[in-house]
């Protein structure tokens, strides 16, 4: 009997060294903290749309407003950092995901400095619910790619794909009723991790990406870090003739580009005008907006408050259109992570980045701190079938949308100028991705 135990042991430790050597390169389910934990399934307390949630909490559209208020301040100054740049594209509803669940693992002041940045009109236990419904929504109308017909090819290939995660290191003890709120609401990566093993960075670039770190700072305790991709063909395709080569008058000069061209429904203010054009599979709204020609792309992006939002939004009327004629664009990431820091502590969040930061939610230990929230930039890819990012979108565009609708528009608008672009969710109208569009 002791030798047939004996055996077994052996084979135990034989199977483990063989799945340790194995996974040398990639997180160990030790490692990674948020594999294991069970979400709650009541849609009453955590409002997640996969669960059966198809009511939105009774704070959502203050949630909504305020989160789209947030993240219009972090574009501001982010394009303050950023306005060398001809094009450029980020996701912030990553970052205030990610704000949410940190404010989880921060108490006193510091949570208050989190919660009130987001919204100064919830409580935590709202801002959860409100993130765990938007974000479980947009997962719940998202397929994650892989869908095959019959014939082995992708069908109804469409995704918005929104990722957050945060990385410990190993000297960090975690509580378990952070865990169990980011289970509950938010669904992040957590990893704890040795920052120094010799496998450290291999192991955080097979979750961000080939190549995205080339080095860890043995001394960070925690960075956070996310990535966002989406995929959708439009809902109302471009014809083939509707495409054509135009000028588009660049601020370094006059350039030729690809515009598509279709009636699409008109929004504007005193400021500025822009389209709405809807995708097809996912529940997100491609937005395009171009200051009027008395004011400058920067002159316009300072003045972009939440209220000029909304007003803009504000404007659409279903019957109201007008030829557009949208230039095709594509703008690419490098794959590494962006910091994020200037702008935020210019929102408020300075003391984040600080030791004075209490994180006494996440951990018994007095020295955590943050050292950096960033994003992989996202690529986009926009053409007559639809966006693409971290794959061009090459449907066949065959709809009849420009015949069937032009006899209707109330006027044209050509965007031939610098703009802003976004990609919004349909019920909230968050964003979840802006930019900006230079040739």
């Amino acid at each position: 009997m002791k030798r047939t135990i004996s055996a077994l042991l052996c084979a135990g430790l034989i199977a483990v060294t063989f799945t340790a050597c194995s996974s040398a390169d990639s997180f160990s389910d030790k490692e990674n903290l948020s594999k294991n934990v069970e979400r709650n399934s009541d849609t009453e307390t955590t409002f997640n749309y996969s669960d059966g949630a198809v009511s939105a909490p009774t704070e959502y559209n203050s949630y909504s407003s305020e989160v789209s208020d947030f993240e219009l301040k972090l574009f501001r100054n982010y394009y303050k950092n950023n306005s060398d740049k001809k094009s450029f594209v980020f996701a912030p509803a990553n970052t205030a995901l990610t704000l949410g669940l940190l404010a989880n693992g921060a108490a006193k002041q510091s949570q208050t400095n989190i919660v009130n940045a987001l919204s100064d009109e919830l409580v935590l236990d709202s801002e959860n619910q409100c993130s765990s419904y938007f974000q479980s929504r947009l997962k719940a109308f998202s397929s994650d790619g892989t869908n095959t017909d019959e014939n082995g090819k992708n069908s109804e290939k469409a995704y918005v794909k929104l990722n957050q995660s945060m990385f410990f290191n190993d000297t960090v003890d975690i509580r378990k009723n952070f865990l169990k709120a980011n289970a509950d609401f938010y669904g992040a990566n957590i990893f704890r991790f040795v920052f120094s093993d010799e496998n450290a960075v291999k192991k955080v670039n097979s979750v961000l990406g080939e190549n995205a770190v080339t080095s860890l700072d043995n001394s960070n305790n925690l960075f956070c870090t996310s990535t966002s991709d989406i995929y959708d063909e439009w809902l109302n395709a471009y014809e083939k003739d509707a495409v054509a080569d135009g000028t588009f008058y660049s601020e370094s000069g006059e350039k030729t580009v690809k515009y598509m061209t279709s009636a699409e429904n008109y929004i504007h203010t005193d400021k500025a005008q822009g389209i709405i054009k809807y995708m097809r599979n996912t529940p997100v709204k491609f937005v395009a907006i171009m200051p009027n020609e008395d004011t400058s792309l920067e002159s316009y992006i300072s003045s972009m408050t939440y209220l000029e939002y909304s007003d803009m939004l504000d404007s659409f009327k279903i019957t109201s259109l007008t030829n557009a004629s949208v230039p095709e664009f594509s703008i690419k990431s490098d794959g590494k992570p962006t910091s994020l820091k200037s702008e935020l502590e210019n929102c408020g969040l300075a003391d984040i980045f600080t030791d004075s930061i209490n994180l006494s939610n996440i951990t018994l230990s007095d020295d955590l701190f943050v050292n950096d929230i960033s994003e992989i930039q996202p690529s986009v890819t926009v053409n007559s079938a639809g966006i693409g990012g971290g794959e061009s979108v090459k449907a066949t565009v065959t709809a009849n949308t420009l015949k069937s609708d032009s006899k209707t528009t109330d006027s044209s608008l050509k965007f031939d100028r610098p703009f802003i672009f976004m990609l919004i969710d349909n019920e909230s109208n968050i964003p979840l991705y802006i930019g900006t569009v230079d040739f």
